[in-house]
């Protein structure tokens, strides 16, 4: 007769992989599941780990209820392989209604008393993303909203690992960026008591003041979220996850799946429109670019590590792209137009060009004749035709995105990723093919490729069958450009002889 402890071993090696293993039959509590990274954190979970349930936080919208919110959610193509291998995997997910604004997360009683009694696990993940927030919406919503998480946390009974998701950049005020928590200049648990006190107005006019070096309220009040994680942590199985710039998945479930618009993308989508002509980057500095479902891997492992070491205060995990892998920003820009070619948009406005500069002064003047006098020629043309001019309108969006982006693109940042390394090095070799997350294994070509396809498919709406008629379009663009590139050339050299003597010109 075989051993009781080999009969367990070997029972549990039929469970899968050690990460596998420790999901099995757990409950996980979530937020931000309706964003990019929670909607590939829960198709990972349900896709490969055999979890119990997965309840997630949900707002109500309109006359939408929590449940055909949820219903709505699994309609995404993300969640097609899902659905065709398990396709009652459904009954798994429960919605919570409640909203990180409110006190006690707006959570009904009984709701509350059901997760305390049956989560194993926690993924903060929500936040407001914008950087424009106003400042009282962006405490309340990334500060207030996890000390609620946090307080809810503590009553869990059988809690075993907590992951705060921040990111990368919640300390972009210096350069070098170790996994470690920095000093804020007011504690976490003081900027909610401001933002309680204060009105939106009296916050809007201190906001400058109050942020400091940081470039906008989101970096700002994610790290004042993790003083307060860092303040209020004990007793907690808690780790910080901070995440760089978030682009679309490499390898799984679909390649270059992506479902906003947000930084990064939004610059490749107004280029590929032939509308974004100039942008303000310094080339050679590194593009912390990481793909969704890698960082959605190194994040449910880090889960799985502080749930099973133990730590003196809680690690952090700067999950960035790795020193012997980089990628440029020129690179990413010369691979995003090399893979665009082969694969425009059909709803191109124009042809597309791009001047890259780190030059303040001469984007703004590129800007000024490359895009907003194009803009106001068309506009005063649809206006005397009587329809309704919207050029200036789109490229104020698109010159907001851009002052946005800037701060990111010609700054350099020295990040530290040892804990992630580590994590990498000891887990099981079973673990690292399931939840790859090796950032130096990146093939960033392909990668870039099969993200302008996944932008265009699953973004614009685009059918890949209507890629030859594209290029078609596309070519035709490219004469008319020209054309009228030598043209206005031809017709200002013209200008200049008639106007100035011929020796002044020779």
């Amino acid at each position: 007769m075989a051993p009781l402890q080999d009969t367990i071993f070997e029972a549990e090696e039929s469970y899968g992989t050690p990460i596998q293993q420790f999901y099995r039959k757990k409950s996980i509590f979530m937020t931000g599941a309706t964003g990019f990274l929670g909607k590939v954190i829960i198709e990972k979970l349900l896709r490969t780990c055999d979890v119990e349930n997965i309840y997630i936080l949900m707002r109500s919208k309109k006359n939408d209820d929590v449940h055909t919110r949820v219903e709505k959610i699994f309609d995404d193509p993300i969640f097609e392989k899902l659905r065709k291998d398990n396709p009652k995997f459904r009954h798994k997910i429960v919605p919570i209604g409640g909203d990180c604004m409110l006190p006690g997360l707006g959570i009904d009683p009984n709701e509350r008393a059901l997760l305390v009694k049956h989560v194993d696990i926690v993924y903060h993940v929500a936040a407001t993303v914008r950087f424009d927030e106003k400042l009282k919406l962006a405490l309340a919503i990334n500060v207030a909203g996890t000390m609620e998480m946090m307080k809810l946390a503590k009553e869990m009974e059988h809690l075993k690992a907590f992951v705060h998701v921040s990111t990368a950049f919640a300390n972009c005020n210096r350069a070098d960026i170790d996994e470690i928590f920095y000093p804020t200049p007011i504690s976490g648990e003081n900027s909610i008591k401001l933002g309680e006190m204060m009105d939106d107005a009296t916050l809007n006019n201190m906001t400058p003041e109050l942020i400091g070096n940081w470039p906008n309220t989101y970096t700002y009040t994610k790290c004042l979220a993790e003083d307060y994680v860092r303040s209020h942590a004990k007793g907690l199985p808690l780790a910080v996850f901070r995440p760089a710039i978030v682009i679309p998945t490499y390898k799984e479930p679909i390649k270059g799946w992506i479902d906003n618009m947000y930084g990064p993308t939004g610059i490749v989508i107004g280029v590929a429109a032939g509308l974004l002509r100039v942008i303000y980057v310094h080339k050679e500095n590194v593009a912390e670019l990481v793909p969704v479902d890698m960082c959605c891997n190194s994040l449910i492992a880090s889960a799985y590590d502080v749930a099973v070491n133990s730590y003196e205060e809680p690690p952090i995990y700067n999950f960035v792209t790795n020193k012997k892998n980089p990628l440029t920003w020129e690179n990413y820009c010369d691979l995003c137009v090399e893979h665009g070619v082969q694969a425009p948009l059909m709803k191109m406005a124009w042809y597309y060009t791009l001047k890259m500069s780190s030059s303040r002064f001469l984007v703004t003047i590129l800007t000024f004749l490359y895009h907003w006098i194009p803009a106001a020629i068309v506009d005063f043309i649809l206006l005397i035709t009587g329809k309704k001019p919207k050029l200036m309108d789109t490229y104020k969006k698109i010159q907001k995105l851009c002052d946005v982006i800037s701060y990111f693109t010609t700054h350099v940042f020295l990040f530290k990723n040892n804990n992630v390394e580590n994590l990498w090095k000891k887990m099981d070799e079973r673990d690292r093919e399931l939840f790859f997350f090796d950032m130096k294994s990146v093939e960033w070509s392909s990668f870039i490729k099969n993200s302008i396809f996944g932008i265009r498919t699953f973004l614009m709406k685009e059918d890949p069958k209507t890629i030859p008629q594209a290029i078609k379009r596309f070519q035709r663009l490219k004469i008319i450009h020209y054309t009228t590139v030598y043209t206005i050339r031809a017709a200002a050299l013209y200008l200049l002889y008639k106007i100035l003597p011929l020796p002044a010109l020779f």
